[in-house]
């Protein structure tokens, strides 16, 4: 290694070290924040099913995951905008700059933490916070004490479709293994109604779906008549437990594969299809919305080292990061929606943030 590279690799390690430090410190904060919140909003209902502190601390370790994805981009944010501020204010980013450190050579510098980040939020938001976001739902579910009761008001109705099928689910207890009032809706190729099959309850054993008091209503292929039979012991529920509690998040919380799945090859799927496509295009662009706020975090480095902190630039930076995180949520809320195409909706956000922060930087250089 030559002399002239060592301490640009010296600078590099040190500076993505701090930086990456700085980024997990923010981000166990703003989780132990939101856990609080949390833990506020559901102490309440916990203690009321007699689960004590144990319930409470099960709670937030299931939840953990999903907010630490979530707060990952504000972390990045914030931990960035720290350290840079910091150096600016201490002379070192004016040193840095006099042996020669270019805006756009610091930039390079800080994208190996910014990546980092970004990957292991992707990869929580792919393959851990489904799965753990799963546990607490069916801990929840198994944990209701008035669950199994036949007297239990129908809270949590469940519509899913199945390839051609529809599914109808009126209450569900110990966790997705125990269902009530359960109809399936047949049709045709046109999306016409053949058919349905209904059962009083349902219960899951040995890979097996045992129902009670199935019923079978036909209809005829001119749709004239309607036959009630019988049914047998073989009732086709399209779904296994973990399915069924899966499919009753508000979004979607699954891994890759099994969203592809869903949108390729007819698995279950309880809300739109636009919002399955976001869910992929979205952990996909998490490493570039990460580079994007550091992006626009790059401007405190022109901070005089004299004005200390009555210089507003931390603020701008600041306020410019939160509307590109806002805006971000506001467009794939359009993407969810299928106004926009999933790509177009995961995409346009960083396209915005980085045409700003680029413009910011310029004008900033100008000077």
């Amino acid at each position: 290694m030559s002399t002239t590279s060592m301490p640009r690799h010296v600078l590099l390690k040190a500076m993505s070290f701090t930086q990456f430090g700085r980024i997990i410190i923010c981000s166990g904060v703003l989780v132990a924040l939101l856990e609080i919140l949390a833990m506020l909003d559901q102490a309440t209902p916990i203690l009321s099913r007699h689960l004590g502190i144990r319930g409470i601390l099960t709670y937030a370790i299931l939840h953990l995951p999903a907010l630490a994805v979530e707060t990952m981009p504000l972390a990045v944010l914030i931990g960035t905008l720290f350290m840079l501020t910091r150096m600016s204010l201490s002379s070192e980013m004016s040193a840095l700059r006099a042996a020669g450190l270019s805006t756009f050579g610091l930039y390079k510098m800080l994208l190996p933490a910014t990546l980092a980040a970004g990957m292991l939020a992707m990869i929580g938001q792919y393959w851990i916070v489904p799965k753990s976001e799963l546990a607490l739902a069916t801990w929840w579910n198994r944990t209701d004490p008035t669950a199994d009761s036949p007297d239990s008001p129908e809270t949590n109705i469940l519509w899913f479709r199945a390839g051609p099928k529809l599914v109808r689910i009126g209450h569900i207890a110990q966790g997705g293994a125990s269902l009530r009032d359960v109809t399936i809706y047949h049709r045709d190729t046109d999306g016409l109604l053949t058919g349905t099959e209904h059962t009083d309850t349902l219960h899951y054993s040995d890979g097996i779906w045992h129902p009670t008091g199935p019923k079978d209503l036909t209809l005829s292929s001119d749709k004239s008549f309607i036959r009630v039979s019988d049914g047998d012991s073989n009732f086709p529920l399209p779904a296994t437990p973990r399915q069924v509690i899966a499919l009753m998040f508000p979004q979607a919380f699954f891994t890759p594969g099994e969203i592809g799945r869903i949108l390729h090859h007819g698995a279950p799927a309880s809300l739109a299809r636009a919002t399955y496509r976001m869910a992929l295009f979205a952990g996909l662009f998490l490493p570039l919305q990460m580079a994007v706020v550091v992006l626009l975090a790059l401007p405190v480095i022109y901070i005089p080292p004299r004005a200390g902190m009555r210089n507003p630039l931390p603020v701008y930076a600041l306020s410019a990061g939160l509307c590109y995180i806002i805006l971000q949520g506001m467009i794939s809320a359009l993407g969810n929606a299928g106004t926009i195409s999933a790509l177009v909706a995961t995409s346009i956000g960083p396209l915005l943030g980085c045409l700003l922060g680029l413009s910011w930087v310029l004008r900033m250089e100008e000077r």
